[in-house]
Order: structure tokens, then sequence, then C-alpha cells
């Protein structure tokens, strides 16, 4: 057998295991035989549809979107991946949602990393709320219950994750914290209870009960005296021989039962705190990781999301073979927040088209923005069209007028100077020279 081979049939294998355990909603376990999947094969569509699919299902929208984009790079026709990118382009909120989330989920962690878990808890009730199997706040949210001993909650939050994957990590965890915890409260109660009820079940001395003594027999006076004096020392004597080192020892013992019991409560409290902190110490790798895949949700237009919707946008407007379309489209791309290698490259083939054959569209964009009056929309079209080929010099003179009608000379005459001196059209550079050393 040779490589390529045993490596396809490698990952048919792990791809078949990713797939029965998405069927038992195992997602964790799919996931992780998935990625092995792509590993030994990164064409393989079928895997990274599914892999976008379990992505989805947790409520990472951005990581499913990234699957699925390079997925339809890989196979343009008949992949299912075009399917769901299209439910999410129909549904308009979808987007808008996803971002609120997440802005949400961030500002939750950075008010968890401060220890402001009420704000932190407040914005999580938001999150999830508004998106129940974002797997990610509702960990969250459950750590910081545990945290709180808010017990139920915690349980609430742990079981709607087992609901999505039944096999998380965490939340087994977690699980495990909430019943060993809800456990030892309840046995720590029920001593005290039983004490309780012992204590009250003895009866009381009435006020009016009396002990009759066995015989009486009166007694003289001096007799009497003797007899109280006697009985004050006999009193004395065992008080200080046999009742205090008693009752000393019996203090003693209780003292040190309480300190027993109150350094076990101390030492379970420790042990419990630095759980606690390093599995805030996890969240906040996680956070930073989050932050760094998603780092620009913050904004709209130019959100991470966004850029991955303008690259399903051009692919679809090449799939309908509408080219203009598709170069509106990459007029308004930041690529630079792609952090995906595999989306990047095919950015990179997109951007060699755009070159080629996507100036003069550029630049008509740009001269129709002029004629309604538009500078800055035009400006931003003609700078696309000079970043793509930088020897458009028609481009290069209407974005220089533009920059000496708002005033900025050096950004002008940078530009007429390049074009005197390396553009071959004479009429060009003379209309340069004409506008250059206002």
């Amino acid at each position: 057998m040779d490589y390529e081979r045993k490596t396809r049939v490698i990952a048919n294998s792990y791809y078949n295991m990713g797939l029965e355990r998405a069927k038992l909603r195992d997602l964790s376990g799919a996931s992780e035989c998935l990625k092995k999947s792509l590993h030994f094969n990164k064409y393989m569509t079928d895997a990274r549809n599914l892999l976008g699919l379990i992505y989805y299902e947790v409520g990472e929208v951005g990581e499913a979107l990234v699957q699925w984009v390079i997925s339809m790079n890989f196979q343009p026709e008949g992949n299912q991946a075009d399917h769901y990118l299209g439910e999410i382009q129909r549904k308009s909120g979808i987007m808008e949602t996803e971002r609120r989330a997440v802005r949400r989920f961030n500002q939750a962690l950075v008010y968890a990393q401060s220890g402001s878990e009420d704000l932190a808890i407040l914005q999580l009730n938001k999150v999830v709320e508004s998106k129940p199997n974002y797997v990610k706040a509702q960990l969250l949210l459950a750590l910081l219950s545990i945290a709180r001993e808010d017990y139920q909650k915690a349980g609430k939050a742990v079981y709607k994750v087992l609901q999505i994957d039944r096999n998380h990590p965490k939340a087994l965890y977690y699980k495990s914290l909430v019943k060993d915890t809800a456990g030892n409260g309840k046995s720590e109660r029920e001593p005290e209870k039983r004490k309780l009820k012992n204590v009250l079940s003895h009866r009381q001395m009435e006020d009016d009960d009396v002990i009759i003594p066995p015989s009486y027999r009166e007694n003289t006076k001096d007799q009497a005296v003797w007899n109280i004096l006697a009985g004050l020392l006999l009193g004395a004597a065992v008080v200080f021989f046999l009742v205090m080192p008693a009752n000393t020892k019996s203090i003693n013992e209780l003292h040190n039962q309480e300190m027993l019991k109150y350094s076990e409560q101390l030492s379970q409290a420790n042990q419990k705190a630095d759980g606690l902190t390093a599995q805030l110490e996890s969240i906040e790798a996680e956070k930073k990781t989050a932050e760094a895949s998603l780092a620009s949700l913050t904004s709209d237009s130019d959100s991470v999301l966004a850029q991955y919707q303008a690259v399903i946008g051009i692919l679809q407007a090449y799939k309908k073979d509408d080219f203009p379309a598709a170069v509106r489209i990459y007029a308004g791309l930041n690529p630079d927040l792609i952090a995906s290698a595999d989306v990047q490259t095919i950015v990179g083939e997109i951007r060699k088209d755009m070159a080629e054959n996507g100036c003069p569209i550029l630049e008509g964009f740009g001269d129709k923005a002029m004629e309604s009056g538009d500078a800055q929309a035009a400006l931003a079209y003609y700078l696309k069209c000079i970043d793509l080929k930088p020897t458009s010099w028609q481009a290069k003179f209407k974005t220089a007028v533009i920059y000496k009608g708002m005033d900025q000379k050096e950004q002008a005459n940078g530009l007429f100077s390049d074009i005197i001196n390396n553009s071959k059209d004479e009429e060009l550079s003379a209309k340069a020279k004409s506008e250059r050393g206002f």
C-alpha cells in the first residue's frame, strides 16, 4: 500500500469514528477524530463540513464559517457547505446575535478576571438566554456559580452543556464538583439535626417538681452548723479534685474536636480554592485564545466574521459568474483580520485574479462615486486598485486629485511625482506636472 493511499485510509477511519461519536452526541470526541482525519487528508470535505457543524452546534459560529469556506474552496461544486453558508446568509440576524454574544462573553471574562463576579454572571445570563448552546458561556457560568456555592445554577448550566456534548471533559468535571460538594453539605447537616432532636427529646423539669429524700432526721443547732461547714468543705473538695479536672478535660477534648473540625473544613476550602483558581487560569487562557481568533468582534463592518462573510460572498459571486459583484465585495475586504492560513490561501488566489482583471472595474466604481459626490468612497476604490496594481497610473492621478481637494499636500505631491517620474503616458505626466506644486 503506497503512502498516499495509506493516509487516505487512516483519514477515512478517523472520519467514520468522528461520525459515530457525533451521532451519540459525543461532540468533543467527534471533534478530535475529525481533526485527526483532516491532519491526514486536508482535502476531505465531508470531515471538514461535519467539523463545521460541530462548531456551529456548540456556538462557535466563526470557527464553523472557517471550515465551510475552506471546504468550498477545495470543492466548489456539489458541496454541502454551500447549503450551510447559504442558510447563514439568509438568516440576517444570526451574525448580529453572534457578535453580541461573543462581545458579552469577552466582557464577562474581563469581569471574572477582575473579581467582579456579579457583573460577569449578569453578562453570561444574557449570553445563554440569547444563545443557550454557547458551551463556553455555559461552562464559565457554571464555574462562577460553583465559586459562589450556587450549586443549583451551576448544575443547570452543566446539564445544558451535557445535553449538547454528553462527554465534554470540563462539564463532567464540574458535574463531579457539584455532586461532591452538594453531597458533603448534606452529610454535614444531618448529624447536627440528629443532635438537636436528641436534645429536645428529654423531658424538662417543671417548676413544681420536688425531689423527696428517702429519710429525714432533725438535727440540733450546733450539729446543723457543723454539718453545713462539713458539707461546704466536702463540696469544695469534690469540685477541686473531681469536677474541675473532669470539666477541664471535657473542655479540652471539645476544643480539640472543634479545632480538628475547623482544620478539616479549612483544608477542604483551600483545596476547593486551588481547584477553582486552576479553572480560572484555564478559562483565562481560553480567553486569550478567543481574543486572538475573534479580536475584532467589537465592531461590525471590520469584524472577523464580516471578513469571512465577505470571502463567502466573493466565492458565491464567482459561482454565479458575477465578477463585478465579486470585485465590489473584495473592495471592502480586510485580509489582515483573517487568522486562518487556509482561508488566507483562498484570499491570495482571489487577489491574483483581482490584480489581473479587477482594476478597471474598481476604477469604474470610483468614477461613479465621484460623479455622485462621494469622494471618500471613490478614494477607497482607487486605493484598492493601486494596492492590487501599483502601475495603475490613472487611478493614482485621480487619487492625487482627491488628496489635493482634501488639502493633503504631501500625499498628493508624492503621487504626482511618481506619475511624472515613472509613467510612460506623456499626457498624464503633463497633467500631473500642472497639478503638482500647489
